[in-house]
């Protein structure tokens, strides 16, 4: 995971965020990011990315992620991606995608903060360079 000093794929500086290793090497290279041991920060994200990991806050049951490239038709693979398990959040019941956006809902409202890692699986001619 890093933070974030300068807004990066959407997400805003001073956010923790987790990309895969050889990106985040690149951005702490860079000088645009910092080492982190999170965790990822809670609430809803916005991003031009095809995958990553979004947080949910204690007491919360749902979390958006926006991107303009989100249509009705996209599907997405999801899960927790905790360490220890949320006691009362245990799994995703439902990935409702909309045009620009996505939404993961819990089984339960967190009892502590949960992440969740997911990616969008991409058809053919999908996210396509204009």
């Amino acid at each position: 995971m890093v933070l974030l000093g300068k807004t990066y794929g959407g997400y805003a500086a001073g956010t923790i965020v987790q990309f895969t290793t050889s990106l985040e090497a690149a951005l702490i290279a860079q000088g645009l990011a910092t080492t982190s041991a999170g965790p990822v920060t809670p609430g809803a994200v916005t991003t031009d990315q095809n995958m990553g990991r979004v947080g949910i806050a204690a007491a919360g049951a749902s979390v958006v992620v926006t991107n303009p490239k989100f249509t009705t038709e996209s599907r997405f693979i999801a899960y927790l991606s905790n360490a220890a398990a949320d006691g009362t959040a245990l799994y995703i019941t439902r990935i409702t995608p909309a045009a620009g956006s996505v939404t993961f809902t819990l089984n339960a409202a967190a009892t502590a903060a949960v992440a969740i890692d997911w990616q969008v699986s991409l058809l053919q001619g999908e996210f396509a360079a204009p």
